[in-house]
């Protein structure tokens, strides 16, 4: 019984990790590294709260050698000595002596290594799988480029990129002018994959929008993006959607290629999220979880 059991486990941890390949190869695509090059580029320019709950974000989704990069990037743009601070990844009581956001003293000189991370991610990133939290860093980072030009020329060539990809593609876009948290635009683009180009247009199976949020396409009904039999056509499809302000969302579509299914779900943060209501300060030498 107790080799089955193994034998059981170990089937189940390859289904899993087959599972979140494709998120995690995502995360590290070069369309990825397109919007965050242009993040760190302009770090040390952007506003310190957009700045924070962005690499908050991508730091949930990392491993912890790309923390360790991330971090690295983060640190050369511009150190002021709060990095992590404000999430909890450092804390004042790690031996630095900061009292403030600009002291110039803090996390700066700290080495993390892969225990306190793991710790600290079992922590602060549980709500949300490493694929959302890719999302919502990709999200926060097209917030964060606003008013810095070299960050929202990477914004460009990173949507340029996304529509480039083969098969079914779906990204969310904050819009325009911000602040604007209760409106996004959600980005949905079919590339025919294959040697065969069918003059046959995939059709909508299925859409979904979670808590309240609504598709401003016409003819869709409620909780729906699309309408059902609605044919993609070759253009990336931009569709306004509205939510409930401060509301975290998932968008899902299905869509039917000559009798095959292909999917897409979408993560969009609010701006709540991967963020605390204060500096984390360890006064009471809280333990991290783990």
């Amino acid at each position: 019984m107790k080799n089955r059991n193994a034998v059981i486990a170990f089937i189940l941890s390859i289904s899993f990790t087959v599972f979140i390949l494709p998120g995690s190869a995502s995360a590290g695509s070069a369309c990825h590294n397109i919007l965050t090059n242009g993040f760190y580029s302009e770090y040390a320019r952007i506003d310190a709260r957009l700045r924070d709950r962005s690499l908050y974000a991508e730091l949930c989704s990392s491993n912890f050698e790309q923390a360790l990069t991330a971090i690295k990037r983060a640190r050369r743009s511009a150190d002021d000595g709060s990095l992590g601070l404000s999430y909890g990844l450092f804390t004042l009581d790690d031996g630095g002596t900061s009292t403030g956001a600009n002291s110039g003293a803090g996390s700066s000189g700290l080495v993390l290594n892969e225990e306190r991370f793991m710790q600290w991610k079992s922590g602060y990133c549980s709500k949300n799988s490493a694929v959302d939290s890719s999302q919502a860093a990709e999200f926060f980072m097209q917030k964060a480029a606003v008013g810095h030009p070299v960050a929202m020329k990477a914004v460009e060539e990173w949507s340029a990129c996304m529509q480039k990809r083969e098969g079914l593609s779906c990204w969310a876009s904050p819009s325009y002018p911000l602040p604007r948290n209760e409106e996004f635009l959600l980005n949905v683009k079919w590339t025919k994959t294959g040697s065969s180009q069918s003059r046959v247009r995939p059709e909508v199976r299925h859409s979904f929008l979670t808590r309240g949020a609504v598709s401003k396409f016409e003819g869709t009904e409620p909780r729906r993006i699309l309408p059902v039999g609605y044919k993609l056509n070759t253009e990336t499809s931009q569709i306004g959607v509205t939510r409930p302000v401060d509301k975290a969302i998932f968008a899902n579509l299905k869509i039917n290629d000559e009798g095959a299914e292909h999917s897409c779900s979408v993560f969009i943060p609010s701006d709540s999220d991967f963020t605390l209501s204060a500096p984390f300060v360890n006064r009471l030498k809280f333990r991290y979880p783990g």
